[in-house]
């Protein structure tokens, strides 16, 4: 089941299930989520379920509506992203399948690197075998050395057989 997180201080944590096919937000009480802030319009925005996920549409309100940070007319949410109705910031939470899921709580248990291994530790000697990038390079220059001097030596002899046409004239 998706969910509205707020995440701005004056309301931090209030949390609103999503589990109609739509879902009205606004000022007025009549709205499914009622946000008491004087930026919210009467009717603000609407969610309407598509599948597992929702579409945000804002409602032409006067502050408008924003997923993360930008200005939307409708687009639909994905799991973390961060909306605004107004001045007060929510964080749309997905069940949807696929969606990434919250990361789990951090161990508060330090980790110990003083018993780690040497070998883990120690630089490398070279660079050279990390990157295939180094040796096309190589080979490139090869190649094209190659040829330059293939085509300076044509020329070369060109310049030669001329020459020594000119200085027996028939």
């Amino acid at each position: 089941m998706a969910k509205l997180v707020i995440i701005s201080e004056e309301m931090k944590d209030r949390v609103f299930e999503l589990t109609d096919e739509k879902v009205t937000v606004g000022r007025l009480p009549d709205n499914h989520i009622p946000l008491d802030e004087n930026a919210i319009s009467s009717h603000h925005a609407e969610l309407t379920r598509k599948g597992d996920d929702y579409i945000l549409r804002d409602l032409n309100s006067t502050n408008g509506t924003r997923v993360n940070g930008q200005r939307i007319v409708e687009t639909r949410l994905y799991h973390g992203d961060t909306v605004n109705f107004g001045q007060l910031h929510l964080q749309y939470f997905s069940t949807a399948k696929g969606a990434p899921q919250p990361l789990p709580a951090l161990s508060k248990k330090p980790v110990d690197l003083s018993n780690s291994s040497s070998d883990i530790m120690r630089r490398p000697t070279s660079f050279k075998s990390s990157s295939p990038f180094s040796k096309q390079r190589q080979q490139m220059a090869k190649r094209f050395f190659s040829f330059f001097f293939l085509l300076f030596g044509f020329v070369v002899i060109v310049f030669l057989a001329i020459a020594i046409i000119r200085m027996f004239p028939k």
